[in-house]
């Protein structure tokens, strides 16, 4: 069993309190963590190991509810450790070295292999303007040695030039295989759960083509507002939020080919190929495949809610950021030619959910001559059912309601821990994604595309059921 230093720079931030430690205290409970091991938080703010134990103590409480105990919370709490560190300053780094007792000449590029018994993951739970910084230091340092692993949070760049920016801090001290580059939508069990479907299964995989499948929606939808990332998603706006990473990923899991294997670099493989394979949305067909809007007032559950305009408040903000996004995709290889894809997320929606929705041809399976089911729907949230045709075909977690089910962060973490990287994003599908994202975004500024209104409550402009019409397609509602 592993002997593990996790180490939490923003150990004391909301990702941390909020989803780190409940996914760690899970993990310890369940022996993936050993009683050997550490977590290390660390923050600029001054204050004792107690008190930091203390605040744990009080949020595990607050955030797990039912699943919390005092006993093992208490046991969980013996793991933890906190120290104050200034990144900028070199001699608050002689601390952590201390701490993690790492030898001299360990580092990532140094070929040797460190006679420290514990491996070491650091979790960057901070902004991503300080990942240079910090990974500088850890290199500097000699704290990047060849049983390190990095663990990063989005948003990784918001185009393919500052993307590459962050790659390069982070590869200048890590090597590929040591980064994790997290997206919490992988870590979803029904997200997971497409790759079992199609391809353990596989009883619907002969027909998962352009000869039998008409079109496929995929819809991620949110009844909140902007909320407090109001300049953030005014300047990046939800295209670049949502569809360059959560959307993409279960485009890609639908989409891809079967991998050579379920070793984490031919799964990626197998992604990348669809990124790569996405047909470019240039100005002259932009309207044909796009369309953006921004949310008015409305009603949210029976409540007066305002438009997007009314909510930026920030003088510095231009109030031009996107809050929805519909977008019509077609995938150029064999399998999916001429196939389209309807994309679409945004705020202030009617509902909160996340779903999948495949439609048949209407005709029989060749092979079986049985007739195909009308549409297949994966519910991704809030709940996680499968149907086929509207007719439910049971949960799609593993049986035994009584036990815990793991959360993306715990089962993230879990595959960081045994060192699996099937979940998570590298570095040459981010790249191609955002080139294709910076495409769009080059022909909608080129082409002047129009930014439609909604009212909040609604699921989003009328321009959005223009675009499936033109194909005699609607989108699907339950």
């Amino acid at each position: 069993m592993k002997v593990l230093d996790i180490v939490i720079f923003g150990g004391t931030g909301d990702l941390s309190l909020r989803k780190l430690m409940p996914a760690l205290y899970f993990l310890y409970d369940q022996g993936t963590l050993t009683k050997d091991s550490r977590i290390l938080a660390l923050s600029r703010g001054k204050m004792s190991r107690d008190e930091f134990v203390v605040m744990v103590m009080e949020k595990l409480e607050t955030y797990l509810g039912a699943e919390y105990c005092q006993v093992k919370a208490q046991d969980f709490g013996a793991r933890l450790d906190y120290r104050d560190l200034d990144i900028s300053d070199d001699g608050s780094w002689d601390r952590l070295t201390t701490y993690l007792n790492v030898p001299e000449n360990s580092g990532a590029n140094s070929g040797a292999n460190s006679g420290n018994r514990r491996e070491i993951i650091y979790y960057m739970a901070v902004p991503p303007s300080l990942f240079g910084t910090v990974c500088g230091q850890l290199g500097r340092q000699n704290l990047n040695q060849d049983n390190s692993r990095l663990v990063v949070e989005k948003p990784l760049g918001e185009n393919a030039q500052t993307a590459e920016a962050v790659n390069q801090a982070l590869s200048a001290s890590f090597r590929e295989d040591q980064i994790y580059r997290i997206d919490h939508y992988l870590g979803k069990a029904a997200v997971q759960n497409i790759l079992s479907f199609r391809f353990e299964d596989g009883s619907l995989e002969h027909c998962w083509n352009r000869r039998y499948i008409d079109h496929i929606q995929i819809t991620v939808a949110e009844t909140v507002g902007v909320e407090g990332r109001a300049n953030f998603l005014d300047r990046v706006g939800i295209l670049r939020d949502m569809i360059q990473n959560h959307v993409m990923q279960i485009l890609c899991f639908v989409v891809m080919d079967a991998p050579k294997s379920f070793a984490a670099d031919d799964v990626r493989d197998a992604k990348v190929s669809v990124v790569n394979a996405l047909r470019p949305i240039m100005s002259d067909n932009i309207r044909g495949h796009v369309v953006r809007a921004q949310y008015g007032g409305g009603q949210i559950n029976g409540q007066e809610v305002s438009g997007y305009r009314q909510e930026i408040t920030d003088k510095g903000a231009a109030g031009t950021g996107e809050t929805y996004v519909a977008l019509k995709v077609f995938v150029d290889n064999d399998r999916w030619r001429d196939v389209p894809f309807y994309l679409r997320t945004g705020k202030r929606l009617s509902g909160r959910y996340a779903q999948i929705m495949v439609q048949f041809k209407a005709m029989a399976n060749a092979e079986t001559d049985e007739a195909l089911p009308n549409r297949v729907l994966f519910n991704i949230q809030p709940d996680m059912t499968l149907y086929f045709d509207d007719c439910p075909r049971g949960d799609w977690q593993d049986a035994g309601h009584d036990r815990h089910i793991q959360d993306a962060y715990e089962k993230l973490l879990g595959d960081v821990i045994r060192g699996d990287q099937a979940y998570f994003v590298r570095h040459d599908e981010i790249i191609a994604s955002w080139r294709w994202i910076d495409g769009i975004r080059k022909a909608w500024d080129g082409a002047k595309l129009e930014m439609c209104s909604y009212a909040s409550g609604s699921m989003g402009p009328k321009a959005s059921e223009e675009l499936l019409a033109v194909s005699g397609h609607e989108w699907y509602e339950d």
